[in-house]
């Protein structure tokens, strides 16, 4: 369900944007306020564009939420804190945390408005590593970083 939930979400956001577009376009006098100027086929490009915007946004869940691993060598208690500082110092604040599955939220309204509200980054602890799930671009990003920090390299 949360995969067709956020094709939807994405579909209207498709839609919402080039709407906005077209509409910049015609304001500054870009292009005239006619349909059948700004598309070639007129009003029956609409539907092509929104049988397009429907593919796309079906397949962009699949592609733009990853999950990723995170070794650390070191039991959740004895990192906590330092997972907690680290995402609150990249605008994260921790928003519910039960046994093993930690999930953080945007600090900021314009942030999570960007993301569209899909911006919950879980972290579940296994006894091997950790999972961290949410957005690709912010998953990639915050492993990465938490590897580092988490996983120093030691210089001699």
């Amino acid at each position: 369900m949360k995969y067709f939930i956020r094709s939807v979400k994405y579909f209207f956001y498709f839609a919402f944007l080039t709407t906005a577009i077209v509409l910049a376009l015609v304001l500054i006098g870009a292009v005239e306020g006619d349909i059948n100027s700004i598309f070639e086929g007129g009003y029956s490009a609409l539907w092509k564009i929104a049988i397009f915007f429907a593919l796309v946004a079906a397949g962009y869940p699949k592609v733009g939420f990853i999950r990723r691993e995170i070794h650390v060598g070191k039991d959740w208690s004895e990192v906590r804190n330092d997972v907690i500082s680290y995402m609150n110092d990249r605008r994260y604040v921790l928003e519910s945390e039960n046994g093993t599955t930690v999930t953080f939220r945007c600090k900021d309204i314009a942030s999570r408005i960007s993301k569209m509200y899909e911006d919950r980054l879980t972290l579940t602890c296994t006894p091997e590593c950790f999972e961290m799930e949410g957005l690709r671009k912010d998953v990639m990003r915050l492993t990465a970083g938490l590897e580092h920090r988490l996983n120093p390299l030691n210089e001699e």
